[in-house]
């Protein structure tokens, strides 16, 4: 019996920049499935400075990089 391994994408959007946060778009899918969500994250997590409209993801490590994703 063969297992398949079902790999989750998580794309984001800023929105918009607060002093201590960012509220973010997050597009996320797993295989067939997926799901729009709207949250805030601190600034803290991001490794660049984030600015409306700009792109990031993360890893499967689940490191936070700004920008897109680079193709495999």
């Amino acid at each position: 019996m063969k297992t398949a391994l079902l790999a989750m994408i998580i794309l984001g959007e800023v929105l918009s920049v607060r002093a201590n946060n960012a509220e973010v778009m997050l597009l996320e899918w797993e295989g067939e499935e997926v799901r729009y969500v709207n949250k805030m994250l601190s600034l803290d997590k991001f490794p660049c400075n984030p600015y409306p409209d700009m792109l990031f993801y993360y890893t499967e490590a689940g490191e936070l990089r700004c920008g897109e994703p680079e193709p495999n």
